[in-house]
């Protein structure tokens, strides 16, 4: 018994060794490949670092940018790992995000003139309801028809990117552009303490839901055994598609937060790269809700500090870019899975 309980102990501190080590090598990599690469062009990588870290923490005004960056992120982070764990990999946020964008601005055009309050919950509900029925669709087509849902979903980013470009040129919205081609002002705004408040609520909810709910633990068994869901009596197919319009309507309340929290308006590019950041916060987060919001924070540092690395030092800003790429690179490698030669090894020897 107290062989079988040491053993027990020992997996689950391998699982939550593993579950470290490999976000921090991929990190810890990223940054060295990246300070590697500045120094070959010239720069000085410690002098790089210094100033990103500065720039994303060294004021008040810094660190509520950094926040600024990092918290769509935790939302499209939340939208690729929810939708990993059910077994839809969903890579279309961005196009999730451009849909909603779309709904928000229609809804100004229809209904501008209602008061206040309502027209920004008419905006809330028509931008997650857009971005939802998007995501929808990749996870529809794989249970129906046996699709890709990885190539839908980057068609479907194509579609929307080139769709949004048009209805902002051509269609009765861009009326409401006046003289900016391909941008659209979009009011009322939201003070960002609100959108703080709001993301904030939601990440708690989203903690509690995802620990202490049936749904929470029939998405984690899902994600560890889908055979045995199955067997368990979950309808892994219809548990799917309920999980992709979430997934979307988190990618709904992010592109929410930045066109009414932060641009105050709808402009061509303005979701690009987001989805990929949420899918490489996910990634370095693993299973694990703290890691993927530590991810994500990681990369709305890179974002924010990059504003101050150009003009402080003789490194472009685009290094970041760089950083971001090893770093989504290096996640999905998984160099300690659970120490697994290690178990393997004491099998073995028991076996002998």
């Amino acid at each position: 018994m107290r062989i079988r309980m040491k053993d027990a102990i020992s997996h689950k501190i391998n699982i939550a060794l593993s579950s470290l080590t490999n976000p921090v090598f991929a990190i810890v990599t990223a940054f060295i490949m990246g300070g590697v690469i500045v120094a070959l062009t010239g720069g000085n990588p410690f002098q790089a670092y210094r100033v990103l870290l500065t720039g994303a923490f060294g004021s008040f005004s810094s660190l509520s940018r950094t926040i600024r960056f990092t918290l769509p992120i935790i939302m499209l982070g939340f939208s690729f790992g929810i939708s990993e764990r059910s077994g839809y990999f969903n890579i279309g946020q961005e196009g999730q995000m451009y849909a909603g964008a779309m709904a928000i601005v229609f809804v100004q055009y229809i209904f501008g003139d209602t008061p206040r309050i309502v027209l920004i919950i008419l905006m809330a509900c028509a931008g997650i309801l857009a971005s939802g029925l998007i995501s929808y669709v990749p996870a529809l087509l794989k249970l129906k028809l046996s699709t890709d849902e990885v190539i839908v979903s980057m068609l479907l980013n194509y579609i929307m990117v080139l769709l949004s470009k048009y209805l902002l040129l051509y269609s009765p919205i861009a009326e409401l552009g006046k003289s900016t081609a391909l941008s659209i002002e979009v009011e009322p705004g939201i003070s960002g303490q609100v959108i703080f408040i709001f993301a904030f609520s939601i990440i708690i909810i989203y903690m509690i839901t995802y620990k202490s709910s049936t749904w929470g633990y029939q998405l984690r068994l899902i994600g560890k055994n889908k055979d045995f869901a199955e067997l368990s009596g979950i309808n892994v197919g219809k548990f799917m598609l309920i999980i992709a319009f979430i997934a979307g309507a988190f990618s709904g309340i992010s592109v929410f937060g930045e066109v009414l929290g932060v641009y105050h308006r709808v402009y061509n590019g303005f979701a690009s790269n987001l989805g990929f950041y949420g899918m490489t916060a996910a990634l370095i987060g693993g299973d694990s809700v703290f890691g993927l919001i530590a991810g994500a924070l990681i990369l709305g540092a890179l974002q924010s500090g990059s504003i101050s690395l150009a003009t402080m030092t003789n490194t472009q800003s685009e290094i970041v870019l760089v950083v971001q790429g090893f770093v989504m690179l290096f996640s999905t490698i998984k160099i300690f899975k659970h120490f697994s030669c290690f178990d393997k090894k004491k099998e073995l020897k028991k076996k002998r």
